[in-house]
């Protein structure tokens, strides 16, 4: 199943979200993991298409349990949509922000570009983030979350 979920991304999926701007989409992407995190079961059938847990991969570090040593680092998660269903997509570790004091609106846009010869991307958010009253108290009513979540703070 998993190999036909990565032929179809490749060969079906990928070429349309290269269709649209790429903050459009990296936006989707974000709403969709909110929307998939909100209940256990959209995040048990999540779990069950891209989820591989391996005991090997986990580890303790300094009395923190980590499932495996791949995470979302900061700068894809700015405002903190994601914690409830990164643990269900495969992450061992979140890291969401960077977060400001105060709301920052970023750089003006376009802020994100694709490097289609070498496949990349360049991000230009500036620190966009709802400051941290907002993003606190989002991070708050999530409760416990199935992996560890660490945040980057700006000034």
């Amino acid at each position: 199943m998993k190999k036909l979920i990565a032929a179809s991304y490749k060969s079906l999926l990928r070429p349309v979200l290269f269709l649209f701007d790429p903050e459009f989409i990296h936006n989707r992407f974000l709403s969709v993991g909110n929307l998939l995190g909100k209940t256990r079961l959209t995040r048990d059938l999540t779990s069950r298409l891209f989820n591989f847990e391996d005991p090997v991969l986990s580890q303790n570090l300094f009395g923190i349990e980590f499932k495996n040593p791949v995470g979302l680092s900061a700068g894809f998660d700015k405002d903190a949509a994601l914690p409830k269903i990164l643990g269900a997509v495969g992450f061992g570790f979140g890291q969401i922000g960077t977060v400001t004091y105060k709301p920052y609106v970023g750089n003006p846009r376009p802020r994100l570009y694709r490097l289609k010869k070498s496949k990349g991307i360049v991000v230009y958010y500036g620190l966009k983030n709802e400051g941290v009253s907002i993003i606190s108290s989002r991070i708050k009513g999530y409760g416990n979350l199935d992996i560890p979540l660490s945040m980057s703070i700006g000034k």
